[in-house]
């Protein structure tokens, strides 16, 4: 459970010292896990699914957990922000960046634009669940790689089976916290912020909820007999982040619940209900989030390149071309000395630096990917991206100017709207200006 993090909801509110839970406590962090190695395909190895594998996948369901002792205080503030993630905080950045580290810069990127937020856009308030979970599974499925090579080879695959059946243990702790509404919200410990339906702001109602009444009135036939079949995984990250969403949108269903006392005791038949499929629909994630593991360790590891993508930013004194879509006609009254500007139907005035006004400047810029036809076929180059850096330091009206072709002008696109700069100024205060960004392409071997 999050404790002591600072809330922000139109204020800064004063810290609130929250008692340690964890999780869906044992009996929910087992169940899931249980269940979810019981229902594995015949399609994944026959040792994943023996007895022996399920005892110790659902004794490591609440492994983290074990992890959060005062015994342990360096691991404990180390790992305690892996359990939860605020997205009414983390998704101001927009789409979260696939990266632990950039989503790191990200946020504290953003702090520096938006000062009345930075208390609590530090990373460890925010939290990093998704990243985690994303890095754990990652672990399985290059472990599980490395039991299909052995396996080939005909050599021993007793140790790499028992890092499967760990990191399938381990990932289910985090999949199973995606699956509780309060891990996903501000609102984890108590109603934040306007109240108009009156809902508890007693931090308590995270314990109670997910540990207190699991133990007293779910049984694991309820939650098995709400799973769902069976579901492909795509792309993981994208996947899992749905299922974040999905989990979050029965935040206030929950407070509902609770206001009508559903959570005391052995509840009522509608809060029973509301958990065991919350429990069920962790269990059915981690079952395929394990298959989909499997299914991917398969396919082969891309060639390694070292690859170089860099965005130059460059603040053009020159009109945009009349294929830019946000084309505008230039005052050209730099001459006089006042700033050179135009007008634009989204942001009015837009300036270009020079003559008084500064340049952005660039605080978060995640490197862009390279497209696989590219890669293939050792494609180098650059592209110019153009854009108005508004008075937010966000990018906005982000197009090609200069195309590049192969994929790429898509991915340097896709990298140059995670920006953040801190915005232009013009006497003082920030003003929208338009700039174009030349990003570079190189592969090494």
């Amino acid at each position: 459970m999050k404790c002591a993090r600072l809330l922000v909801l139109g204020l800064v509110l004063p810290l609130v010292a929250v008692p340690s839970s964890f999780g869906w406590g044992a009996k929910g962090h087992k169940m899931i896990n249980q269940l979810a190695a019981q229902s594995l395909p015949d399609s994944v190895p026959a040792f994943l699914r023996s007895p022996e594998a399920i005892d110790e996948i659902t004794y490591l369901g609440p492994e983290p957990d074990r992890w959060r002792s005062a015994a342990e205080p360096e691991l404990e503030a180390a790992q305690a922000p892996d359990h939860f993630i605020d997205l009414e905080y983390a998704e101001l950045l927009g789409t979260l960046p696939r990266k632990r580290y950039q989503y790191i810069a990200a946020l504290y990127a953003y702090g520096l634009t938006h000062p009345k937020l930075a208390p609590v856009l530090q990373p460890d308030r925010v939290g990093f669940q998704p990243y985690i979970t994303e890095e754990v599974w990652e672990r399985l499925k290059s472990a599980m790689r490395d039991y299909r090579q052995l396996s080939a080879a005909h050599q021993d695959t007793a140790p790499v089976e028992a890092a499967i059946i760990f990191y399938a243990g381990w990932l289910g702790h985090y999949v199973g916290d995606g699956s509780q509404p309060l891990h996903t919200t501000i609102q984890y410990g108590g109603w934040v912020g306007p109240n108009p339906n009156g809902y508890t702001t007693d931090h308590q109602i995270h314990w109670l909820f997910e540990t207190k009444f699991v133990d007293a009135a779910i049984r694991e036939s309820d939650v098995q007999a709400l799973m769902t079949p069976p579901q492909t995984i795509g792309d993981e990250w994208t996947d899992y982040l749905a299922y974040l969403h999905h989990t979050n949108s029965f935040v206030e269903e929950l407070y509902q619940l609770d206001k009508e006392h559903g959570f005391e005791g052995t509840g009522t038949a509608e809060s029973r209900h509301f958990t065991a499929e919350r429990l069920a629909a962790g269990a059915s994630m981690l079952r395929d989030m394990i298959v989909a593991a499997w299914v991917k360790s398969a396919e082969p590891v891309p060639e390694w390149h070292h690859e170089e993508a860099k965005a130059v930013a460059t603040s053009s004194g020159a009109p945009q071309t009349a294929d830019s879509p946000q084309a505008a006609k230039w005052n050209p009254s730099s001459a006089t000395g006042a700033p050179r500007t135009a007008i634009d139907p989204k942001f009015g005035t837009v300036y270009l630096s020079g003559n008084g006004v500064s340049n952005p400047q660039l605080l978060y810029g995640p490197d862009p990917h390279y497209s696989k036809e590219a890669r293939k076929a050792h494609f180098q180059g650059s592209c110019v991206i153009g854009m108005v850096v508004g008075i937010d330091g966000r990018p906005h009206a982000v197009h090609v100017v200069r195309s590049l072709g192969m994929g790429l002008d898509e991915k340097a696109v896709e990298a140059v709207r995670q920006y953040q700069f801190a915005p232009a100024k013009y006497k003082g205060k920030p003003v929208p200006v338009r700039m174009k960004i030349e990003v570079n392409f190189r592969l090494y071997n």
